[in-house]
């Protein structure tokens, strides 16, 4: 009994539907279609477009079957291959189905905040039914299209009483004019006015979209091992832009300096982008005793010996790193100058105690010159090496890049206002010469004072120094331990390097723009010596800086402008033994002062015309 309810069931289906069964991948396909005879009153559609879904292409002409017949695949022989139909672009999961943009006003709607619920006094709210009828106010009156146009459509709501004394939404679309004189008369491009609609990511593009938006952060590489980086047509570098070397290979790499990433602990493939100065600071942990020699982040080379490209495009010059200066450290802290032409030889040396590693590097600053165009001109290294034993490890490093433009043909210059100074910048200073003034091409500037140490000692420190701020007072100071057989003239001179420094400059711009080819807008910086001529060896003590300086131009927006720089030398008027503590110690202090000359501004007046009135000599007639 129940093999024959089966029979019947399947009778009855056979002659309602129709059963299409092809067999093309060796999958059996099975479509149900309704036929003329039964279901004539549905005609139900799905549009799975809407849903996201991209519909499946037709079939070819020579398989395509009507309702109305069955066909029964004779051929059951399967094909060795099949072609693999085209993945569908289908958006992923967690992208949904991006809203169309709302373009006409009177479906714009600002206060309507809450889903399916009517918003009260939002007169455009389309949820708000017979809640109208309670109304006091229309929150919002008047909708625009786009307030930048100078002539836009505009929806203008507003109440009216009913005769029932309920209250009724009025609305009418007027054409407004802008009042405001910056407005778009005419867009050409209407694209430009509104935010473009974004791509959705599908299978396809993600890589794309990911490459364009967070594959610089997340350093994503491509299958050869190289990032992929949006090349522009402009042959030299844009603001951002990576930084792009050449290996030995002929491939193209990239810039990296080390970094700290979530940990102190040094990334080294932290990309360099174009005109972003930047400092970091990380720690390197390693065995010393092991990888002293080998261990390619400890040794100079590696940061010196790299092929910069001059610009993106594939004709661009490769450009070398030059050493130019070289500073060694010793295990107690002292520096000592370095040769940079035998920058080569300075590698990292384990000595045979074992214990110290010799020319470690510790601190890069790389600073990159670039001309108008945004090319690379040349790239420059101040390296420090120093000693290191086992219990210092880890070791910070610190790395620094700085980009200097090229300005007339000239080396890379940084002014320090424009034109006036501005607080907080260094002095811009420099030497005279027969051709100009030539400055220091350091970005700190060359007008320096000593720097502060932990250990206060003036020849420990000697090289640690600090620019001169405008408009910033300052004062430092170091100890020197003298002895009693001591030659006046050299621990003079010493002392006196320690408190000017290096190669001094003696002239100033008299403004923070002010060019080199240009000497009359520089101040000479005049120096002064006081002495007690009852001693018989005068050492300085002391040096002043002292610089003057006004407001230059009118009261709503006055330049800085410096007028007269002095530095005062003073020394002892005592003898040694009581200017020394029983330790036989020394105090000398540097400071510089800035001091505001500006003459008070007094108020001008315009002079009261005066009546040159003539009249006729006869005015007065017959009276007198």
């Amino acid at each position: 009994m129940a093999a024959l309810c089966w029979i019947v069931v399947l009778v009855y289906l056979q002659s309602a539907l129709c059963i299409e069964q092809t067999n093309t991948t060796g999958s059996n396909n099975i479509t149900f279609k309704e036929t003329n005879d039964t279901f004539t009153e549905q005609d139900e559609s799905y549009n799975f477009t809407e849903l996201g879904f991209t519909p499946t292409p037709p079939l070819p002409d020579s398989t395509a079957r009507t309702s109305e017949s069955v066909t029964r695949s004779t051929d059951n022989s399967i094909p060795d291959t099949a072609p693999e139909s085209p993945r569908s672009a289908v958006p992923l999961p967690v992208s949904g189905v991006l809203p169309a943009p709302v373009t006409e006003v009177l479906k714009l709607c600002p206060c309507n905040l809450q889903k399916e619920q009517c918003d009260i006094n939002c007169c455009c709210d389309p949820d708000c039914t017979e809640e109208r009828s309670l109304f006091t106010d229309c929150s919002i009156k008047t909708i625009s299209s786009d307030p930048r146009l100078c002539k836009q459509d505009a929806v203008v709501y507003s109440l009216s009483a009913t005769t029932d004394g309920l209250s009724r939404v009025d609305s009418s679309v007027q054409q407004v004019v802008n009042p405001d004189v910056f407005c778009i008369q005419s867009a050409n491009y209407e694209e430009g006015i509104s935010f473009g609609t974004p791509k959705i990511p599908t299978e396809e593009n993600f890589d794309s979209l990911f490459d364009q938006f967070v594959g610089f952060f997340f350093g994503r590489m491509r299958d050869n091992g190289a990032q992929s980086p949006q090349i522009g047509n402009s042959p030299g570098y844009l603001y951002g832009d990576i930084i792009q070397t050449v290996n030995e290979a002929a491939e193209r790499e990239f810039f990296t300096i080390p970094a700290s990433a979530g940990t102190a602990h040094c990334l080294d493939a932290n990309p360099a982008a174009f005109l972003k100065d930047q400092t970091s600071r990380c720690i390197r942990s390693f065995d010393l005793a092991q990888v002293c020699s080998t261990l390619e982040a400890l040794d100079l080379r590696t940061y010196t010996m790299v092929n910069i490209c001059s610009g993106k495009n594939k004709d661009a010059n490769v450009i070398g790193v030059k050493v130019a200066a070289i500073t060694l450290e010793s295990l107690e802290g002292t520096w000592t100058p370095g040769d940079p032409a035998e920058s080569s030889a300075y590698v990292p040396v384990l000595l045979e105690s074992g214990d110290v590693c010799n020319n470690v590097v510790k601190q890069v600053k790389y600073i990159f010159r670039y001309s108008k165009t945004g090319e690379i001109l040349n790239v420059t290294a101040s390296v420090l090496l120093g000693a290191i034993k086992t219990s210092m490890v880890p070791i910070q490093q610190e790395f620094q890049i700085t980009f200097l433009q090229e300005i007339s043909g000239t080396a890379g210059l940084r002014f320090s206002g424009n034109p006036g100074y501005v607080v907080g910048l260094p002095l811009v200073a420099g030497t005279r010469t027969a051709d100009g003034i030539v400055q220091s091409t350091d970005p700190k500037g060359s007008l320096t004072i000593f720097q502060n140490s932990g250990e206060q000692d003036c020849l420990l420190g000697s090289s640690q120094r600090s620019p001169v701020l405008f408009g910033i007072d300052m004062v430092s100071g170091c100890t020197l331990k003298l002895l009693d057989a001591v030659n006046c003239s050299l621990v003079s001179e010493v002392i006196l390097s320690v408190l000017k420094g290096q190669n001094v400059p003696d002239h100033v711009a008299s403004f923070g723009n002010s060019l080199p080819q240009n000497p009359l807008d520089w101040v000479p910086i005049q120096n002064q010596t006081i002495t007690s001529s009852t001693q018989t060896c005068s050492l300085p003590l002391s040096y002043h800086l002292e610089v003057k300086w006004t407001k230059y131009g009118t009261l709503v927006n006055p330049q800085a402008q410096i007028v007269s720089v002095m530095g005062t030398v003073l020394t002892n008027t005592s003898s040694l033994s009581l200017l020394t503590s029983a330790s036989g110690l020394l105090s000398v202090t540097t400071s510089v002062s800035f001091v505001d000359v500006s003459a008070s501004a007094s108020p001008g007046y315009k002079v009261p015309p005066t009546i040159d009135a003539k009249l006729p000599f006869d005015f007065f007639f017959p009276f007198v």
